[in-house]
């Protein structure tokens, strides 16, 4: 018998079976609605590599992801796409080759910059996605992107913190009016809302509240920060198959 790791089956075959056990609980219509789909992902480290992982797998049919680092030895403990043989190398190249390989249905294109202020604008216009998600750290970069996808009339879904955080059962998803405890969220809600935004954006929080630095070090550990993305990929795929009906 030949080993399965020698076996080369047919793009169009490797995608029908990758996704027979979605299109179950999905429907084709659902299926058809996220082949058709493009997202754009930002930010592609602990929680936004989770949510691209389980995005390509559940069948999305386009995948942007914008991220400007490089794997890191640090990211070894949390991120999806780390590895030994990945440190220093773009996150979004790295993340686009490995997607390719597991889910053949989807394609994913990276751009290896970081959104800023300045250049969110013109990143949105040139992608033109569906929907956005952001899975971004640093706070200006976020809250450009969040007034922006509101700006452009986009869907948008956005992590708040889940460093220091160990308990993945305490995380919700409310609109960002709502959330809590979340000193990542505060400071996002208060800064969107002095350019006229108080609701209107997806939010996956933690109730949680956060854990003391430790020697300066800020804890992440993986249970927490997949769960986030895995939560985000799925109110993402609820909405595109949910579209219209």
């Amino acid at each position: 018998m030949k080993s399965l790791k020698n076996v080369k089956m047919p793009d169009a075959v490797q995608a029908s079976f990758s996704l027979k056990r979605t299109a179950a609980l999905l429907g084709n219509e659902g299926m058809e609605r996220l082949q058709l789909a493009h997202v754009l992902l930002v930010g592609v480290g602990a929680v936004g590599g989770a949510c691209a992982e389980a995005l390509a797998r559940s069948g999305v049919g386009k995948l942007t992801l914008v991220d400007g680092d490089v794997f890191d030895v640090t990211n070894l403990n949390r991120q999806p796409f780390s590895a030994v043989s990945a440190v220093g190398h773009e996150k979004t190249v790295v993340t686009c080759q490995r997607l390719a390989d597991i889910a053949p249905h989807c394609r994913a294109e990276g751009k290896s910059c970081f959104v800023t202020p300045e250049n969110v604008s013109a990143l949105i216009q040139e992608i033109a996605p569906d929907v956005i998600v952001d899975a971004i750290d640093d706070v200006a970069a976020k809250v450009a992107l969040l007034f922006a996808a509101v700006q452009y009339r986009l869907p948008v879904w956005s992590a708040m913190g889940a460093a220091r955080k160990l308990d993945p059962l305490a995380l919700r998803i409310t609109d960002i009016s709502k959330t809590q405890v979340c000193p990542l969220a505060r400071n996002v809600r208060q800064q969107l809302r002095r350019m006229g935004i108080e609701k209107g954006i997806r939010c996956v929080w933690s109730s949680e509240v956060a854990a003391p630095l430790h020697d300066g070090t800020l804890g992440s550990y993986m249970p927490v920060t997949a769960s986030a993305g895995l939560l985000l990929a799925a109110e993402v795929v609820r909405y595109l198959t949910d579209k219209g009906k």
